[in-house]
């Protein structure tokens, strides 16, 4: 009983070190608008406008419009980025702030500004990253314009400078970076699932495990039966978790400087001490099964297969 105990709260201490890992990390805060209904009547609010915070938008026909409300001067920094995946590039975009009487305050001209090379290490994505500017501004109501000559084409609005990722801010991000790379650059994170054959192999087993353990509970003919089919599943496990690691040291391999990649490293190796204490003890067939341990892979396992869709 000590040791599930143990397990647990080692699980529990490791899961933290991560939440609070994504919070120290110096990242926007990404905030996805594609395809929402946007219009200067309509603008997408911007809250803590000095907060560090990416718009991801796209033009379709029409200028897309930003609104800023504070009641105390605030610095006010703006910066244009364009994706560079492939398919995803499009003509330069400018951006245009104005007060609320109408008057230019800031204007980034993406036409002749020079554009370089940039990697958000966070997500692991590149960009264009275009003309940037600082203006202290005093309280009032700023409306933010982004447009090109055609109005078409996707791009990363970037408002504010303070670096900050709190523990709730994290969760968000986590869930919203897999919409994101489908949704913005494109990336066909659907087939995920499918595509990782490892992933399925070891995850599959882990939950036909996992109800088999639970029900051991009510009789000695289903403890009897869980441990012959754990002894069975168990080289089937490890084949699904070396599959696995092959196919994410190669991931890991083509974008090293993915922070993401590399806690979820983390995670997998945390998997693979798991899965040798749960493998070790369903071989030996005259030993009880950690129920605990094994939601706890499983656990795990949905964790990695989660963050790896967002490294994708």
């Amino acid at each position: 009983m000590a040791s599930k105990y143990k397990n647990l709260a080692l699980t529990i201490f490791f899961l933290i070190i991560l939440l609070l890992s994504l919070g120290e990390i110096n990242a926007h805060q990404p905030r996805l608008d594609v395809g929402r209904a946007v219009s200067v009547e309509n603008p997408i609010i911007v809250d803590n406008p000095e907060i560090s915070q990416a718009f991801y938008g796209e033009l379709n026909g029409k200028p897309v419009y930003y609104q800023i409300k504070s009641d105390k001067a605030f610095q006010l920094y703006v910066n244009l980025l364009l994706p560079t995946s492939p398919g995803q590039g499009g003509e330069l975009v400018s951006a245009e702030v104005t007060d609320a009487n109408g008057n230019v305050v800031m204007f980034l001209n993406g036409t002749n500004s020079i554009w370089k090379p940039y990697f958000e290490e966070f997500g692991g994505d590149y960009y264009l990253k275009g003309p940037e500017a600082t203006l202290q501004v005093p309280p009032g109501t700023y409306n933010i314009k982004v447009f090109n000559t055609q109005n078409q084409g996707k791009y990363t609005l970037a408002i504010g400078k303070i670096e900050s990722f709190p523990a709730h801010e994290a969760i968000t991000t986590i869930f919203t970076l897999p919409l994101l790379k489908e949704q913005f650059f494109g990336k066909q994170i659907s087939t995920l699932f499918f595509e990782v054959i490892g992933i399925i192999l070891a995850l599959g087993n882990l939950m036909t495990l996992s109800i088999l353990m639970v029900k051991s509970r009510k009789s000695e003919e289903m403890k009897k039966i869980t441990l012959k089919v754990g002894s069975a599943l168990t080289p089937v496990l490890w084949l699904g978790t070396i599959i696995t690691t092959l196919v994410w040291a190669w991931v890991v391999y083509k974008n090293p400087l993915n922070i993401l990649g590399l806690l979820n490293s983390f995670i997998l190796i945390m998997i693979i001490i798991f899965t040798w204490m749960v493998g070790s003890r369903a071989m030996k067939t005259d030993k009880r099964l950690s129920l605990t341990s094994t939601l706890l892979l499983v656990l795990l396992w949905w964790v990695f297969v989660f963050l790896s869709i967002t490294v994708i």
